[in-house]
């Protein structure tokens, strides 16, 4: 399987993103994050994603988006490959409603995942992060707890759901 060999590119999608917050907030957040990397070594990926999340609710409103630079490790030869990764980055948040408010956070995650390729282009995705961070700009609208992250909640475990697309060399 040469999908994770140096000089391969993958490119993907985060299609679904449930959140089991760690810290009293009850919200069920979905949202899509676009991914494209590089392997620069066997099995180890690096590149960016652009986390992106919009919400509406009796006349308030929040929109995130950010730049998360990440690298990922693929572990083994196998169909079901285990991967390993990390992401430190920016995002921008800014709500409206009942006032407004706009901020730019730092946010960071560290996430283990199985990829399971279909063939020898395409994996579907299953991973488990925790995510850090902190922004204060749609707290109220999404639960009044604890400031919030898209895709992610800070101190957060999140189930994440997607595919991605391998490129070869």
């Amino acid at each position: 399987m040469a999908q994770t060999e140096k000089g391969s590119r993958l490119a993907g999608v985060q299609v679904g993103n449930i959140v089991i917050p760690t810290s009293g907030n009850s919200s069920t957040i979905i949202s899509l994050q676009p991914t494209y990397g590089w392997f620069v070594g066997n099995g180890l990926a690096v590149g960016a994603g652009i986390p992106f999340f919009h919400v509406s609710s009796g006349g308030a409103s929040a929109t995130q988006i950010g730049l998360a630079p990440f690298l990922r490790y693929y572990i083994g030869p196998s169909q079901v490959k285990p991967y390993l990764g990390g992401s430190i980055g920016v995002i921008n948040s800014s709500a409206s409603g009942s006032g407004s408010n706009s901020n730019t956070d730092a946010l960071y995650s560290a996430t283990g995942g199985l990829a399971f390729f279909i063939n020898k282009s395409v994996s579907f995705d299953f991973a488990l992060s925790y995510t850090g961070g902190n922004t204060g700009s749609v707290s109220s609208l999404i639960g009044g707890g604890a400031s919030s992250l898209i895709p992610n909640f800070p101190k957060a475990l999140n189930i994440n759901l997607g595919f991605q697309v391998y490129f070869p060399k």
